[in-house]
């Protein structure tokens, strides 16, 4: 929870207490149980959004290191690696951060294709 969140967090919680002393007991028990509520729901819609952001880079066409590494399920540090010894495609706009395109990267994990047992080689065409 962020810092913004904890704030709006604490200050529904000082409502709270305001209320059960100027309220009677059933309504002030009303009032928390809607409150817990609305608390139960707001955590539901961060979770929900966090979720999406954490998937947004399948989408993007452009993927960071991390993001790449994650997409092909390999660590940053091997993804670095293939990158200083130019096994696989990237891009450096500026010479220092480093970008790959989501299409090449799957062209490239696709690649050397091993025959299994029982076919016979043919070309690609044939294949698809």
């Amino acid at each position: 929870m962020g810092n913004n969140a904890f704030s709006k967090y604490m200050a529904q919680m000082e409502e709270i207490i305001s209320m059960m002393t100027s309220e009677k007991p059933i309504e002030r028990i009303k009032t928390l149980e809607r409150k817990i509520n609305e608390v139960e729901k707001i955590k539901s819609i961060e979770a929900s959004i966090r979720q999406i952001k954490e998937q947004m880079w399948t989408v993007k066409e452009t993927l960071t290191i991390h993001e790449a590494s994650v997409y092909l399920g390999v660590s940053e540090s091997y993804i670095y690696k293939l990158t200083s010894s130019k096994q696989i495609p990237h891009y450096k706009p500026n010479g220092k951060l480093v970008y790959f395109n989501r299409k090449e990267l799957c062209k490239w994990v696709m690649r050397n294709r091993v025959q299994t047992t029982g076919t016979t080689p043919r070309t690609e065409n044939e294949a698809l």
